[in-house]
């Protein structure tokens, strides 16, 4: 596919591409030298998307979304590689209809008066288009995902794979771009889908364990526990149905004397040990004296006219401070533990006055002569065993819901082990590598360097693309921003070596360039465009590159003839930007 014309009802410099290479140059002919990004040399990439058919949103859309492009009609006609002429209608008023006209033949002017073949809602359009591309290349993908490297603007020359408009996961651009370089990018599609579904499995079984409160390695112990639960259930039932309560009020007294008891004489002896040990380090507190009495002593050398020399002093003195810091810090360290200590009284207490209300109840249970009472009492003791019982057995259901999940993530690991495997296979073939050596062979020409694209498997057997010279450090030790400039060739180097490789295909025919001379060397400027023109020629190719008139080469200023300008804008006034307003 390559582009024709691009035109529009209103306020635009309508547009007559050439078949093979197109320049849209800004003359500046102002003081005004920052601002030439305001004339619409890459305005114009918007343009084309949007008749691409694009997304539109008004709101968030900083360009086509400003008030002086309501009532405006887009038109864009487009050479297919059948040889028919596809004629594409989209208003930005109602940017989800898009009109098509199929002819055999060329437009000869700009044609608004149409015999339109359809109008189609948006969703149904792209599927209109893609069929009319009738791309064999990359069958699985939809066109609009491949345009992204052909309309290429100044945000996306920082990655030569993953463009600014790859904002999502790696699995929405990483297959697409596996794919493009000639491999099977189905492997990584599924690898990646299938660790995302570990991701949700573990999240699940994170839930399970906050819920249930679960260990699986208890899955035993609590197979035992529900055996004795159900146990002891049957024995209660079978005793209240004969109303006969003596096996369970020797249960009650055994508990009562083996358990609380215990447990009771247990408590008051923590609870007197701790209330000693309170009260010592009260005591202790009560008698630490951190004050220290110079004048006293000082009183006291000079009653008995003790001389003592300054050195001496001066060791007394230390003396002193160091018995005030251990005072300190004694007295820090009683305190922190008396705090303490009161801690767990407290909470002794607490335990003490639960245990002794179980007690109250057991003993008014075996006293109890009533059987009525008894049996209601016990009924309530199965009907708290029930509950314990399905509390387990949730417990344990929860344990295998757990263990098949962890078996299914195992399972899937395996599968991801299998895809890593085929990917590593994969690499081997390079089934890039003619890409790869048009890629380089473009670089060599324009820069006297080689360069290289690159794929790998990291450490968690995902794919990593790289593209990059061979001799970066010489190349780049001239300035940072040149760096930038470099990278830029690198992204133009790929996007030219997807067109010849599948040039003898039905795929797409052009590629965009924004501002891509921009801070190189005259010498350079001069090699690429000639490069460039030697592209066209030989492999049918259309190219469109954007610059303003300073960005032509001073010993060339032909380099770049009247009949390859396309679209010429100026900063005189508006009649020479692209929408022929200012805003």
């Amino acid at each position: 596919m390559k582009i024709c014309k691009i035109y529009s009802n209103k306020n635009f410099k309508n547009i007559e591409f050439n078949e093979k290479f197109n320049a849209v140059v800004a003359f500046i002919e102002s003081d005004k030298k920052d601002d030439t990004h305001n004339l619409g040399k890459t305005s114009l990439i918007r343009v084309i998307d949007f008749l691409l058919l694009s997304s539109y949103n008004k709101n968030t859309d900083k360009l086509l979304g400003n008030n002086i492009f309501i009532g405006q009609d887009f038109y864009g006609e487009f050479k297919l590689n059948s040889g028919k002429y596809l004629i594409v209608k989209r208003s930005i008023n109602t940017a989800t209809k898009i009109s098509f006209k199929l002819n055999n033949s060329k437009l000869d002017s700009f044609k608004f008066d149409i015999d339109w073949d359809e109008e189609l809602t948006l969703k149904k359009a792209k599927a209109k288009f893609n069929e009319c591309l009738d791309f064999n290349v990359l069958p699985n993908w939809d066109y609009r995902k491949s345009i992204t490297y052909f309309l290429r603007s100044q945000q996306d020359y920082l990655d030569v794979f993953k463009l600014n408009k790859f904002k999502g996961k790696h699995k929405d651009w990483k297959p697409f771009v596996f794919d493009l370089l000639g491999f099977n990018g189905s492997l990584i599609l599924e690898k990646l889908e299938i660790e995302e579904e570990i991701d949700d499995l573990k999240k699940k079984i994170h839930t399970l364990r906050l819920e249930a409160q679960i260990d699986t390695s208890e899955k035993d112990r609590l197979e035992g526990l529900l055996e004795i639960k159900k146990i002891e259930l049957s024995e209660i039932k079978n005793q209240i149905d004969k109303f006969n309560f003596f096996k369970e009020d020797i249960f009650t007294n055994k508990q009562l004397v083996e358990e609380i008891d215990i447990k009771l004489q247990a408590f008051n002896t923590d609870r007197y040990r701790i209330s000693y040990e309170i009260n010592k380090i009260e005591s202790s507190l009560s008698e630490i004296n951190d004050d220290v009495d110079d004048k006293e002593i000082n009183s006291l050398f000079e009653d008995v006219n003790l001389y003592y020399p300054k050195q001496l002093k001066k060791e007394y003195e230390d003396l002193i401070n160091f018995q005030k810091s251990l005072t300190i810090e004694r007295k820090e360290y009683l305190s922190e533990t008396l705090s303490l200590l009161k801690i767990d009284y407290t909470k002794l207490n607490k335990s003490i006055k639960e245990i002794e209300s179980q007690k109250s109840d057991l003993l008014s249970l075996l006293t109890e002569k009533d059987s009525y009472f008894k049996f209601k009492e016990y009924q309530k003791k199965t009907i708290s065993i029930e509950v314990e019982i399905e509390r387990i057995k949730d417990k344990l259901k929860a344990i295998d819901s757990t263990l098949i999940l962890e078996n299914d993530i195992k399972d899937k690991r395996e599968i991801i082990n299998d895809k890593i495997s085929e990917l590593k296979k994969s690499l081997t073939e390079r089934k890039h590598s003619n890409i790869n050596k048009v890629f380089n062979s473009i670089i060599k020409e324009i820069l006297d360097t080689n360069a290289l694209i690159s794929l790998k498997l990291n450490n968690q057997g995902n794919v990593e693309f790289n593209a990059d010279y061979q001799n970066k450090t010489d190349l780049l030790k001239t300035s940072e921003s040149q760096g930038t400039t470099y990278k830029k060739l690198l992204c133009v180097a790929f996007d030219l070596s997807l067109l010849v490789n599948y040039s003898d295909k039905s795929f797409y025919k052009f590629v965009y360039h924004d501002g891509v001379l921009e801070g190189l060397d005259d010498r350079i400027k001069i090699r690429y465009i000639n490069l460039i023109k030697e592209f066209c020629e030989e492999y049918d190719l259309q190219y469109i590159v954007t610059l303003i008139d300073s960005d032509l080469p001073k010993d060339m200023p032909d380099l770049i003839e009247d009949k390859d300008i396309c679209l010429r804008l100026n900063d005189k006034d508006n009649s020479g930007k692209l929408f022929l307003n200012s805003f």
